[in-house]
């Protein structure tokens, strides 16, 4: 495995006398596989959009070396990236001087990471303001969870973590990005719990702290126990396809892409699982979070998904992946004959126990 040091150094103030605080990030990549030439870019989250969006730009020298500068406005989340390689994990601009280390591992190129590049939040060291502590801190906790009395309490253990951090470093702006991506290993009391700790009005106004709530209210909706909010959706056709049409029958409803790797590679079990239990009176309908037709429906004949599909082709837009509060795929929902919620996300053996349980 060939190992690429990618060195993100630092924000500062480049005069003294200025006015407003200026950065300098200084961006080094050692190893095989970084060359002069590389194109290295900064991405800066997007308030609104709460999205990262590629900023500025620039390419290694015969030093290995970029320089991005500009002026220091607060605290703000960013990562780095190199062209065609890898991105790094989210770290804090929250101070003038902000040092972040990030190791690029390379190994054989597969299905799901096709360049064979990735930057691992496991070798992330930041140095830098209180943000950047707590985030350092967070990872090396997090990096516990390998271990093996962890490893099959993981998500409660993270949980537990999470919650002692917020405790203990309260009105964080890191935790709240933390909080937003681990929000599907939390219970939604416990997430209500979670967001409780924040009594910054700045925070508590945040996008992300919006995202949250909204996240949270969602969810409730769509509950084990709660009859599934009705959709329809166009089929391959162009026919309208609607959850009401399964009343009567045990329904897997599959929220999935074409271009989503994890999804691919879980089509094989479902198609087994389809193949035993639908004689037994199951249904699958297939939700695509494609934007592209052409690619979806080459999905479906290709893994040899025969079941009902349909897609409005609106991507993570979707209007029943905003419905459902679907954060990242695949996802499942199982319902009973007269739409309730039975189970969600299950996978795997524990998604074929499940309906072997139901379809006896």
């Amino acid at each position: 495995m060939k190992h690429i040091i990618l060195l993100l150094g630092c924000l500062g103030c480049l005069f003294a006398g200025c006015s407003e605080p200026s950065y300098r990030l200084t961006v080094s990549i050692y190893g095989n596989g970084s060359l002069p030439g590389d194109t290295v870019y900064l991405y800066r989250f997007n308030e609104e959009t709460l999205q990262f969006e590629k900023g500025d730009s620039a390419m290694l020298d015969d030093r290995q070396q970029v320089c991005f500068t500009g002026k220091y406005t607060g605290p703000e989340f960013v990562c780095g990236g190199v062209r065609k390689k890898a991105t790094s994990k989210f770290f804090m601009l929250d101070s003038t001087e902000v040092f972040a280390y990030n190791v690029l591992l390379h190994e054989e190129p597969n299905f799901f990471n096709p360049s064979g590049y990735k930057l691992t939040k496991k070798y992330m060291i930041v140095e830098g303001g209180r943000e950047s502590a707590i985030l350092d801190y967070y990872q090396g906790m997090e990096r516990l969870t390998l271990l093996p009395d962890q490893l099959k309490s993981g998500d409660t253990f993270k949980e537990g973590v999470m919650m002692d951090m917020l405790v203990k470093f309260p009105n964080s702006r890191a935790m709240l990005m933390i909080l937003n991506n681990e929000r599907k290993r939390f219970s939604m009391d416990r997430l209500g719990e979670a967001l409780s700790l924040f009594d910054s009005p700045e925070l508590i106004g945040h996008p992300l702290y919006k995202e949250l709530v909204a996240y949270r209210e969602a969810v409730m909706k769509t509950s084990v126990g709660q009859v599934v909010p009705d959709f329809s959706l166009p089929s391959m056709n162009g026919e309208e396809v609607a959850i009401r049409s399964f009343r009567g029958k045990y329904v897997l409803l599959d929220f999935w892409a074409s271009w989503c790797g994890p999804c691919r590679g879980e089509n094989p079990h479902v198609v087994e699982i389809y193949k035993e239990y639908h004689p037994k009176g199951l249904e699958i309908f297939g939700v695509s979070l494609d934007n592209n037709k052409e690619a979806w429906v080459k999905a479906i004949a290709d893994d040899g998904l025969v079941w009902k599909h349909g897609s409005d082709l609106k991507g993570w837009q979707s209007a029943p992946a905003q419905l459902y509060s679907v954060s990242g795929i695949p996802h499942t929902v199982l319902l009973d004959e007269n739409n309730k919620i039975i189970a969600k996300n299950l996978r795997g053996d524990e998604l074929k126990q499940k309906i072997a349980e139901l379809l006896k």
